[in-house]
């Protein structure tokens, strides 16, 4: 305990009793080393996966690895000494520097605002702001048993089959690589039980990691190559509708927060999954309901993009979240007005659930 290395139940969190929280500490090596392996027997037999490996392609792994590993360690020290949150963020803006600095980083919009092509001056700051967005957004949202790690699963695997079609088959085997080492993952923190000692969180060290990951397959696909074959139009919509529920979960906590007053790295009870539990979902229940709405984004936003304009189709993505969360708020606030009137049993209940605490924060 003198190190957190356990993670107590108290008025924000959401869980009962004392559960490990250095799940995420096994991510990195666990992919790394599958990973590696692969590679280097691809690289020995030259088969038709590292065919075209070069140089450039070198850098971009190294580097990415280097920065995921410099992040993999804050993550680590966060869980057993808390870490202040500007050293954490400093240490994220270097990763994004470190990655970029492989000449990978967002330089077309692809006609979003009516921009295409844009200058490395406005595009490499532009991507290492997003680096660290993603990587917080991650780390916000892993708040219910299974979301971080499902909605991991995911995304890892959907990049995936982007890498696949894109024929960059080393990002390919990262992205599938980094899916499997989630799913052990999954089942005991969604499933294990902290009175057995099988249940387990995934801390900073996972979320942080995965986030990075996240990052870095997103600037990797919306990276515009000309000598590619298979670059998409919708190369911006492929790299980030399967990351709008987290993001855009993080942007409007983050804006409340700002608009009340609140450092934006200060936690609170805002959050979607906060939301979902106010309206008395069970913790499985949040995740299935918040994977669903983050599929429904994803692959609507793909099979919209080809059809719709982009900003067109990014101002009803803006307007269908909105609606969700307006709806929610005011279901909120109906469940709240009804608290009083209930028993001193469904009120410990309540506050169980993170209720009748804070709630004015909330609503």
């Amino acid at each position: 305990m003198k190190k957190a290395l356990f993670d107590s139940h108290d008025e924000r969190k959401i869980h009962s009793g004392v559960v490990p929280r250095l799940g995420g500490v096994a991510f990195f090596p666990a992919l790394l080393f599958p990973f590696l392996v692969i590679l280097s027997i691809n690289l020995l037999l030259q088969t038709s996966l590292v065919v075209s490996v070069n140089i450039t392609l070198y850098i971009e792994l190294m580097l990415a690895l280097s920065a995921m590993l410099l992040i993999y360690f804050t993550g680590v020290g966060d869980d057993l000494m808390n870490i202040r949150y500007r050293i954490k963020l400093m240490i994220q803006i270097m990763t994004g520097i470190l990655f970029t600095s492989s000449g990978v980083w967002i330089n077309n919009f692809y006609g979003l605002f009516g921009l295409n092509e844009i200058n490395a001056v406005i595009g490499i700051p532009l991507t290492i702001f997003v680096i660290v967005f993603i990587i917080n957004s991650i780390n916000f949202i892993d708040g219910v048993d299974g979301l971080a790690a499902g909605i991991g699963m995911f995304a890892f695997l959907y990049y995936g089959l982007i890498f696949l079609y894109m024929q960059s088959y080393i990002y390919s085997l990262l992205a599938f690589s980094s899916f499997g080492v989630l799913i052990p993952f999954f089942y005991y923190n969604v499933f294990g039980k902290a009175n057995r000692g099988t249940k387990i969180f995934m801390g900073d060290s996972g979320s942080l990691t995965i986030g990075m990951l996240h990052s870095v397959f997103a600037v990797k696909v919306c990276h515009y190559n000309p000598g590619s074959l298979f670059q998409s139009s919708q190369s911006i919509v492929l790299a980030f509708s399967i990351l709008l529920v987290p993001m855009f979960d993080a942007l409007r906590v983050i804006l409340l927060r700002i608009c009340t007053g609140k450092s934006p790295f200060k936690p609170d009870k805002r959050h979607l999954h906060h939301q979902f539990l106010q309206l008395g979902f069970s913790h499985r229940g949040i995740m299935l309901m918040i994977l669903t709405i983050a599929a429904f984004f994803g692959t609507g936003s793909m099979l919209l993009a080809p059809y719709v304009d982009i900003n067109l189709l990014l101002g009803l993505i803006i307007l269908l979240w909105t609606s969700m969360d307006i709806f929610l708020r005011i279901r909120i606030k109906h469940a709240v007005q009804s608290i009083p009137a209930k028993s001193k049993k469904t009120m410990k209940q309540a506050y169980r659930a993170g209720i009748s605490k804070s709630v004015d924060e909330w609503v």
